[in-house]
């Protein structure tokens, strides 16, 4: 006969690697976040570069004013496209750490569940066992023979 805690543990086996899997894809989400960090950083650095440079001589032409103006302008949509990105994955984030803890609590929840299992067979073995031997004739013998 297949013990509760021998049947419940494939449950718990499956919602381990269900737990580490939701775990994988949070570290993933995190990795992502950061990176997404360094091109926004990266972004602005270049952005605040170019914004300092002045444009080489005293008199420019509208076009190319213009032009330099039109430039900033893109590289200040990028920098909000970025911002945006990042706060994506900050949602992105929020979502799969839920996820998980709800896949944690599962695993631990069926963990105890198991531990209680295995606490009662074990207890009924030692009742078992004690049974046994208490229907033992007394005196130490055996068998019938042997008194």
């Amino acid at each position: 006969m297949i013990k509760r805690s021998d049947r419940i543990q494939k449950v718990v086996s499956i919602a381990d690697s269900e737990e580490r899997r939701e775990c994988m894809e949070l570290g993933k989400a995190q990795r992502a976040l950061e990176d997404e960090i360094s091109r926004l950083e990266e972004l602005n650095e270049y952005r605040r570069g170019y914004a300092e440079r002045t444009l080489p001589g005293a008199s420019v032409s509208a076009l190319r004013w213009q032009d330099y103006q039109h430039f900033l302008n893109r590289l200040d949509n990028a920098v909000n496209a970025q911002k945006q990105l990042i706060v994506n994955s900050e949602q992105n984030i929020d979502a799969h750490r839920r996820r998980w803890l709800v896949k944690r609590q599962r695993l631990d929840s069926l963990e105890r569940v198991i531990e209680r299992y295995r606490k009662a067979e074990s207890a009924h073995g030692e009742r078992l066992l004690q049974k046994a031997l208490d229907d033992l004739p007394k005196g130490g013998a055996l068998y019938d023979d042997e008194l």
